[in-house]
């Protein structure tokens, strides 16, 4: 693809800026605080937008710091020729990324195209970005490489058409491990732990559950009994109160008499039963609030002792610690004196390790022949760097001579003002003495004095500035002649220095010296190193056999060995399951006791309650709760009752008078009627209460027993929870294994071709003393010098700076080897190029701009 012309409306310090581009290199030079940053960041947001972010650092939030210093619209547009056409991208940006707008037109018909979308960069190159700035965007600020990122790994490993396989291998991995937590965690926890605790707990409950159902399906039964008595008594009554209305009107009296004296034996038979009920104890019935307190106590006391029934009352792995205590009757180490022997044990490994590297080493360390005859010191080093920066202060300071005037500027220009204001100011003093001035002579006098005295003073000044200058032109090319001199003595001196030891005396100078105080350092490092070498293999043969005669000394029931670490194994894991079985052993005790003090204090508190109903202890603490239950509710509705129909008699004799006495007539029949049906009525009373109480047990137990099916539809959900999770976490171990091996695998496809390029860059920029690189799989470069591997860090900045601009170009060439073509985008990479790397990288980009467009911004002539 091909950038044609951008046009900038307001883009942080930009505004109204249009640009033309054109094929290969395109220099913008501009000085520093322009905008040259600003403007890649423009390229970049036209083709991929800003994207939103919600933090407060400017350089993490674009687009908050290119918003447009002096407000008006944020964006603009930008024209290139892809392999679909020729384009034209509008985008403008709202302070959300809800309000920014994307416009595509193709330029061949100046209409709206569908041809990509606002993703536009994304579709034309593969790759988001954060992958565009890190290949085809090189600045000063970002020269440092490309680093890893999911989306570049991805397109280099022909992967992107697999959504994120490459770039989220390791979240995938995180997730995984994550997920299997989730499941298993150390210390019987986990999902899985507490879905099978939950179970048990559950199983529990329904056992309860199933015992509280059977009790109530008896009086289940019982009910059913008395509610079909009942009905038949309540017919029979029903029959009997038919006829007593059949006994006439003269019967009414005697019937309102008999209802009353009904009224009154229904009284008399509640209140008996209500004292009855307080004499069953003794006057002191309890409260609901006290029957509830008790209830909860015997609830407790069930509870505790299913738990107290689930202890096992001997450990299930008493043989277990017997054999322990026989096979070690002399007690287990402790745990300072495990950890000695295993530290020294350890300590055993190190130093057998430690002496057979010592003595490989010993082998290979030589010194350099080169300093047979002496080595230089670090001061004769150090003197030859201050000798190479004198001599580039004095190449400096030549080439400022050079760069200053050789010659004095004509004084015929600056004579013109002094010479012409003399003129004027005589001509004006000569006409103020004419005669026919007359008064006005003063008006033309003293101008012209004026004039005169300004001429001569300016005259004066510059004849006496002439002379300086030319003072010090002279002093210049004395001064350029002895920094010559100075600087050719103090190279020459280096030179000599570095001949000494067979270095090179020609190119870098200060490269050469380094490699000579490298050199020097390794071979007095050398020397050291064999001396310290044989002193630490005598120490430690005599550390090691003074380490190694405890343990054989411990171990004296074995063969003795340099390695006691299987011993030390077996006897840890002795210890720590004795210890453990022993703290499980003593735990299940302490549990046992607790629970039958908890239940032996809840005891307490409910038998004195229970011995107020049922002093004898003839009745089962439930059955004594429940029934106590019915009569504290019992008594509750006769009080009602009694209220009731006390009411309800003063009322009747009021409004029938029934006051006067009954007057003669055969009541046989009547009498007669009316004892059967209190008879019936007593009994239907009976019947009734015995179906109230029946019924307040059956509620009383009926939640629970409701509880069964929804208890066992959790215990099965759980099973196959419990089931499901297992399965699950043996699947995440799995596939976590395979993931892995699969992105070892696939991140290794694609180094070969980008180390070939990147060696082929850096000998172009940086000439034919290449050493040997390294590239790895997160773009990581190690470079090797003097026989051993270094890091960039160990190099110069521009050292750095070139390996890794070259590095970005060996990414860019390797991830747009098919596809659109892309442009180069470089924002002063160079800077800390020396003058020979300079012009090599100017080579180098004419190069490459025969494969690529360039926009190269610099903000100084020298690196244009």
């Amino acid at each position: 693809m091909k950038l044609l012309r951008l046009h900038v409306e307001g883009f942080g310090t930009l505004q109204n800026y249009d640009l033309e581009l054109t094929d290969g290199l395109n220099t913008l030079l501009r000085e520093n605080g322009w905008g040259k940053s600003t403007l890649a960041v423009f390229i970049k947001a036209m083709l991929y937008g800003l994207p939103a972010s919600s933090k407060r650092s400017l350089d993490e939030n674009e687009r908050k710091k290119y918003t447009p210093w002096q407000g008006g619209p944020y964006g603009g547009s930008l024209e290139l020729e892809t392999a679909k056409g020729t384009f034209r991208i509008e985008r403008f940006f709202a302070a959300k990324e809800s309000g920014d707008t994307f416009a595509l037109f193709d330029l061949s018909s100046n209409r709206p195209s569908n041809a990509y979308s606002a993703s536009m960069g994304e579709e034309l190159f593969g790759i988001d970005a954060e992958g565009f700035e890190r290949t085809t965007y090189l600045s000063q600020r970002e020269v440092s490489g490309a680093g890893d990122n999911n989306t570049v790994t991805a397109k280099l490993g022909n992967l992107l058409d697999d959504v994120d396989d490459m770039g989220n291998f390791d979240v995938a991995l995180a997730a995984l491990e994550k997920r299997r937590k989730f499941y298993v965690l150390t210390g019987n926890r986990g999902a899985i732990a507490e879905a099978e605790q939950e179970r048990r707990e559950l199983q529990a409950e329904l056992e309860r559950c199933e015992r509280v159902k059977e009790a109530m399906g008896a009086q289940e039964q019982e009910l059913l009994e008395c509610t079909q008595q009942l009905r038949a008594s309540q017919t029979v009554v029903a029959q009997v109160r038919e006829q007593l209305k059949q006994a006439g009107l003269a019967r009414e009296r005697a019937a309102l008499l008999e209802h009353k004296n009904k009224m009154l034996e229904e009284l008399s038979q509640i209140s008996q039963q209500k004292k009855s009920i307080e004499a069953r104890f003794n006057g002191l019935l309890p409260g609901e609030a006290e029957h509830r307190e008790a209830v909860r106590l015997y609830d407790g006391i069930k509870d505790t002792h299913a738990y107290l029934n689930a202890i096992p009352t001997v450990s299930p792995d008493a043989d277990t610690m017997v054999a322990l205590r026989k096979k070690y009757s002399s007690g287990f180490p402790t745990a300072e004196q495990s950890e000695a022997l295993t530290r020294r044990n350890g300590l055993l490994r190190e130093l057998r390790a430690r002496r057979q590297a010592l003595g490989e080493a010993l082998q290979k360390e030589t010194g350099d022949p080169r300093f047979a005859k002496g080595v230089p010191t670090e001061a004769q080093i150090q003197d030859g760097f201050h000798l190479l920066k004198e001599a580039e202060d004095h190449q400096r300071a030549i080439h400022a001579l050079e760069q200053a005037p050789q010659a004095a500027p004509k004084q015929s220009s600056s004579l013109l003002l002094p010479v012409a204001a003399l003129a004027v100011g005589a001509i004006l003093t000569l006409l103020s003495f004419l005669p026919f001035v007359g008064s006005g002579m003063l008006l033309l006098l003293i101008p012209g004095l004026l004039l005169l005295g300004v001429g001569l003073g300016l005259f004066l000044f510059l004849r006496s500035k002439s002379q300086k200058q030319n003072t010090r032109l002279s002093q210049a090319r004395e001064d350029l002649k002895r920094r010559q001199q100075e600087r050719e003595n103090r190279l020459r001196t280096v030179r000599n220095l570095l001949a000494e030891y067979d270095l090179p005396t020609d190119g870098d100078l200060g490269r050469s010296l380094t490699q000579l105080g490298m050199l020097a350092d390794g071979h007095r490092a050398t020397l050291q190193s064999r001396k310290q070498i044989s002193q630490e293999l005598a120490a430690l043969d005599a550390r090691y056999q003074s380490l190694l005669e405890p343990l054989q000394k411990y171990f004296s029931d074995v063969p003795p060995t340099e390695d006691y670490q299987p011993e030390l194994d077996r006897l840890h894991r002795d210890s720590t399951l004795y210890a453990r079985l022993e703290a499980e052993d003593r735990k299940r005790r302490a549990d046992r006791a607790a629970a039958e003090q908890k239940m032996d204090e809840m005891q307490q508190l409910l038998l004195p309650f229970l011995r107020r109903y049922d002093p004898k202890g003839t009745l089962r603490a439930g059955d004594c709760l429940e029934q106590i239950g019915e009569q504290i509710a019992e008594h509750r509705r006769l009080s009602l009752e009694i209220r009731r129909k006390e009411a309800e008699l003063k009322a009747f004799i009021a409004e029938k008078n029934l006051d006067d006495v009954l007057r003669d007539g055969d009541l046989a029949d009547f009498d007669r009627l009316n004892a059967d049906e209190a008879e019936l009525q007593q009994r239907i009373t009976e019947l009734q209460q015995r179906q109230a109480r029946l019924r307040s047990a059956i509620d009383h137990l009926s939640p629970d027993a409701d509880k069964i099916p929804d208890l066992n539809t959790q215990v099965q959900a759980l099973n196959q929870r419990i089931a499901e999770y297992k399965a699950n976490s043996a699947t995440i171990t799995a596939t976590a294994k395979f993931l892995e091996e699969a992105k070892v695998a696939l991140s290794t496809r694609y180094l070969d071709g980008m180390q070939t390029s990147f060696r082929k860059y850096l000998s172009l920029l940086m000439g034919t003393e290449v050493p040997e690189s390294v590239l790895n799989t997160s773009f990581e470069v190690q470079l090797r010098e003097a026989g051993k591997t270094r890091s960039m860090e160990s190099f110069s900045r521009g050292w750095r700076d070139a390996v890794r601009f070259c590095l970005r170009l060996a990414l860019t060439a390797a991830l747009y080897e098919d596809g659109e073509h892309p442009f180069l985008l470089l924002d002063d990479p160079f800077v800390n190029l020396d003058e020979a790397r300079l012009a090599a990288a100017r080579r180098l980009l004419s190069a490459l701009a025969q494969d690529y467009q360039i926009i190269h911004m610099v903000c100084h002539q020298d690196r244009a």
